[in-house]
């Protein structure tokens, strides 16, 4: 995905910077548990989020536990679905 030359560039990761920042605003506070996608001037609203496998330690995680766990979850949950353009 190369730069234009000139012109809009919809790789730009500025873009994604106006709504980081409406996010921040206090006008966003009604908005929580979202998942956004900004691509190029398009922004879009994620949806479809279920809860996924999990594990439950019974206790907090040692640093050194988490990537087992997180494999072993990876390996149980399905793919995820493409986005971009895939």
């Amino acid at each position: 995905m190369s730069r234009p030359e000139s012109g809009f560039d919809p790789m730009d990761p500025a873009n994604v910077a106006p709504l980081v920042a409406w996010l921040g605003s206090t006008r966003s506070g009604h908005v929580t548990g979202r998942v956004f996608e900004v691509e190029g001037g398009r922004i879009s609203l994620a949806t479809g989020w279920t809860h996924g496998p999990g594990v439950d330690r019974g206790a907090r995680w040692e640093p050194a536990d988490v990537g087992d766990a997180v494999a072993r979850l990876l390996e149980e949950a399905p793919a995820p679905e493409p986005v971009y353009g895939a």
